[in-house]
């Protein structure tokens, strides 16, 4: 078998299914390339390439694909519209391999592209197929790999437990709140003063999309609806003491939905909130100031 390496971005997708993909080309005994966490090099080349009307995630990840091509024989970018019957992802996924294939002139051999359109066994047959064609691999050992990641990936989501008396529900994309390059100073700040930081992914995705049920038809996008579940949750809870909602520039879901969570979960709620939009401008310094600000408003609420 010809010798590959499949380079996989660290950005946007891959902080929800990352492991998975990972486990997938493990099993297949094909290496793989990780672009490494963003910093201001790829940031500043993703900004480069892509055009102005760009939102900030979309720019990072730019900046790992041209990070990654000089190193690897493909690049694996999924073309992902829908996993949930109820919602749909924002265009940019859907687009992504064109975005890459136009902003790199890549030829479509170099991609590693499958059609994610549903959840249905076909279709996820069929995006596992087309993997395995672009590789030279037989179908059969790829849909045994795949099943064997997914039952993996899935072992690794668990509620966590034991956290502290100061608990702050940080709500944002996971391609924003796992990334240690945007994020790094309000996780910093918020566990400094003794915080417990509780995202989205500490609670079962089922339980998310159940929760922002009551929000459709009015919330279309997936992502979007995983972040009104949590931020419902959590002002739900006693032991919450504030939420942080994190979003990027440039996001056109984000711009409406933030909005939207505002009047109908944080406002109502009477929970100390604070929305932080970030770009590629956003400076450590303001973004430290506007934390400790939030954190003495959550200590004085919990003091009257």
């Amino acid at each position: 078998m010809q010798q590959y390496n499949i380079g996989i971005p660290q950005a946007l997708l891959f902080h929800e299914f990352g492991s998975l993909w990972r486990e997938f080309f493990k099993k297949l005994d094909i290496p793989v390339t990780l672009s490494g966490e963003t910093n201001k090099g790829i940031l500043d080349r993703g900004t480069a390439l892509a055009i102005d009307e760009s939102c900030l995630p979309l720019k990072v990840y730019l900046g790992h694909v041209d990070k990654l091509l000089p190193q690897c024989s493909h690049i694996f970018v999924p073309r992902i519209a829908q996993y949930h019957r109820n919602f749909h992802f924002c265009a940019k996924f859907a687009g992504l391999p064109d975005i890459i294939s136009n902003t790199f002139g890549v030829s479509p051999e170099r991609l590693l592209a499958p059609n994610v359109e549903n959840q249905t066994p076909l279709n996820r047959i069929q995006a596992v197929n087309s993997i395995c064609r672009g590789l030279g691999i037989s179908p059969l050992a790829g849909q045994a790999a795949y099943h064997h990641a997914v039952k993996a990936w899935r072992s690794q989501i668990s509620l966590k437990n034991g956290y502290s008396s100061q608990k702050i529900g940080l709500v944002g994309h996971n391609y924003l709140v796992r990334d240690s390059f945007f994020c790094r100073d309000i996780i910093k700040t918020l566990q400094s003063q003794g915080a417990t930081i509780i995202t989205p992914d500490d609670l079962p995705g089922k339980m998310l999309y159940e929760e922002a049920q009551i929000f459709v038809p009015d919330l279309y996008w997936q992502l979007s609806a995983k972040l009104a579940g949590a931020a419902r949750y959590f002002c739900r809870q006693s032991g919450i003491q504030g939420i942080m909602l994190v979003s990027s520039f440039g996001c056109g879901p984000d711009s409406l939905v933030n909005e939207y969570l505002e009047h109908h979960i944080l406002q109502p709620s009477k929970k100390p909130y604070i929305v932080i939009n970030l770009d590629e401008h956003t400076g450590s310094a303001g973004i430290i100031t506007r934390v400790e600000a939030f954190w003495d408003l959550v200590n004085r609420r919990a003091l009257a």
